[in-house]
């Protein structure tokens, strides 16, 4: 190698030990990021505020649980989508009735438990209860397993006559879904008593119609 290319070598070097020099001064002396602060929203009003990734349907469901006197699912009838919004809680104040652990609480029924001996029996009641006579819109009856009448959904026109039982614990009301299996669901629907003519919120079990 002669004089003039280890010259150069040398020059080369130095100019590159310079720049890494620069550029570590730089990164010391840079300052620190700063982030600027969102302005928070004090005008909104959320019903149920999703925070994080519905990753699940579990998750899903746990939120919908999370709130179930703001969404008038689940209720009986075909012709009622509660995603619109007219069927949607307008406010923090409106509530759909019957609300969660609401008791006492009205419950329609069509089939067996129109017995008042069989009623008495499955809720544990010491005497024979007062049924009034009702009926509901917007369902229909369906024959499960060739002998079973069931309660599924139907047009809002579609008319079930039975009868309405008051009732008035927690107990009973678990009873009840016992006695009904996992095979229906309890929601929500008008029910129409037939001495008065009035209308009262309550609730039914519906076949769970796979």
């Amino acid at each position: 190698m002669d004089l003039l290319t280890e010259l150069e070598n040398l020059a080369l070097g130095a100019e590159n030990e310079n720049n890494t020099l620069k550029t570590r001064l730089i990164n010391t002396h840079r300052p620190p990021t700063q982030l600027k602060a969102r302005k928070r929203d004090y005008t909104t009003t959320y019903l149920v505020k999703l925070d994080g990734p519905l990753v699940s349907s579990s998750k899903i469901q746990e939120i919908i649980n999370a709130s179930p006197n703001y969404s008038m699912s689940p209720c009986l009838g075909s012709n009622i989508d509660p995603t619109l919004p007219h069927h949607r809680a307008q406010c923090m104040d409106q509530m759909f009735l019957p609300a969660q652990n609401q008791y006492p609480v009205w419950y329609f029924f069509h089939g067996t438990l129109t017995d008042p001996e069989i009623l008495a029996q499955k809720i544990s009641l010491l005497e024979l209860p007062v049924l009034r006579q009702a009926a509901v819109k917007g369902g229909k009856i369906k024959m499960w397993g060739g002998k079973y009448k069931a309660l599924v959904d139907g047009s809002s026109s579609a008319i079930v006559d039975g009868w309405a039982y008051e009732v008035s614990s927690e107990e009973g009301e678990e009873q009840l879904r016992y006695y009904e299996t996992d095979q229906y669901e309890a929601v929500r629907c008008e029910i129409h008593m037939v001495d008065s003519g009035e209308v009262v919120k309550g609730l039914t079990f519906r076949f769970i119609d796979d």
